[in-house]
């Protein structure tokens, strides 16, 4: 069991005239712009969140709870480490704000007489002892972004005012973008981005459920069916104050063994060039492996159809994203896709990712996600990645 980091600082005598606070702070933050936001990010995820400055250090602490009760300090901390994302959750004794000022006085007065004392391996708080000179704890910026500020909602709406949340599992926020998708006829009938407002507009009658997929490399994708009139009806859907329907998706960092489609590699028919929109997928994808540098990938290329055919291949000047300069020749759909595997690890080679970090597969037409003639089938034109390591 995590050991948890709850800090007290004893005042003693000097404070006598003032009630001792406690206060379970989530976060610290040295700009208050920072704690502003991450203050409305705590309160979405249904916190009474509040923010004040500590004048002492100069921190603005973010907390959930202000008390007078140790205990029930103590016992909020703890809940916050074992069951939510603020597992760096701990206590602040003291005051914070305008009531500190004259705390702080009266403090300065006695500078070295307390500090922090590191617990040992039994111990669940810090305590503070008097006698030496170490400086109090100041907590570090948390890793958790918070998201931007939202837009007014619109004043107007004619379908259903909707907020798509994109997190981790953790609930740590991502910025990421949602796509409406027709499978029937293969097709994204609408992009939205995250934790914006929008006016969803009411579907065609053989879109509802809506198919709304959010995917964002190195995650798993979401897919989640809504109903159009009845969004109380989604799981984890609630309302804001605004009255926006709030649907949550959370995402599954990839593991070994997982492999995801990367939807948005397309490419010219009967081509290894790709589509100039697949530039920013595979971006995505060099700037995930150079943040990781342990991750080893597997790219599986597949194509549709099991003919042979004419091949629009990359010419000498490796123009992944337009078709001028490319070269033709004839070939099977299994040379077909070897040839969009390897354009993919070249492009990955060119942008700084070493060889031994990637292998290719061709599947040719081996692995149709349709068949041949459907109106989706350029759904089997597509780039898959393995995670081999990670």
């Amino acid at each position: 069991m995590r050991l948890l980091t709850i800090s007290f600082l004893v005042l003693g005598s000097v404070t006598a005239s003032y009630a001792q606070q406690l206060y379970v702070v989530v976060g610290a933050f040295a700009q208050e712009s920072n704690a502003q936001k991450f203050t409305g990010y705590v309160r979405s995820l249904r916190f009474s969140a509040q923010y004040e400055l500590n004048t002492a250090k100069n921190y603005y602490y973010v907390y959930v709870l202000k008390t007078t009760e140790r205990a029930d300090a103590i016992a909020e901390a703890k809940l916050l480490q074992e069951q939510s994302e603020f597992k760096d959750a701990w206590v602040f004794t003291g005051r914070l704000g305008i009531e500190a000022e004259a705390v702080t006085e009266a403090v300065a007065e006695q500078p070295n007489k307390y500090e922090i004392h590191k617990p040992s391996i039994d111990e669940e708080v810090i305590e503070l002892v008097s006698g030496n000179e170490r400086p109090p704890l100041v907590p570090k910026e948390p890793q958790v972004e918070a998201p931007a500020p939202l837009a007014e909602a619109p004043p107007k709406v004619k379908g259903q005012l909707v907020r798509f949340v994109v997190t981790r599992l953790d609930h740590t926020p991502m910025p990421g973008t949602l796509h409406v998708v027709d499978f029937t006829r293969g097709r994204t009938l609408a992009t939205y981005k995250s934790d914006e407002y929008i006016d969803l507009p009411r579907p065609t009658k053989g879109n509802n459920p809506m198919s709304v997929v959010c995917g964002i490399f190195g995650y798993k994708e979401e897919l989640r069916f809504l109903d159009y009139d009845n969004l109380a009806s989604v799981d984890g859907a609630i309302q804001d104050s605004n009255g926006a329907w709030v649907i949550p998706f959370m995402l599954e960092r990839l593991k070994k063994g997982d492999v995801s489609v990367m939807y948005n590699v397309a490419f010219y028919k009967d081509a290894v060039v790709m589509l100039p929109q697949a530039q920013q997928e595979l971006d995505e994808l060099i700037n995930l492996m150079k943040g990781n540098p342990n991750y080893k990938i597997k790219i599986h290329g597949h194509c549709n159809g099991a003919n042979s055919r004419r091949i629009i291949a990359l010419g000498p000047t490796k123009n992944y994203f337009n078709i001028n300069g490319s070269d033709e020749r004839k070939g099977t759909a299994k040379e077909l896709s070897k040839l969009r595997a390897e354009a993919v690890r070249s492009y990955l080679e060119d942008n700084g990712i070493q060889t031994n970090r990637t292998q290719i597969y061709a599947w040719g037409a081996a692995s149709m996600l349709v068949s041949e003639n459907s109106p989706s089938a350029k759904l089997n034109d597509r780039i898959e990645i393995e995670i081999l390591e990670y």
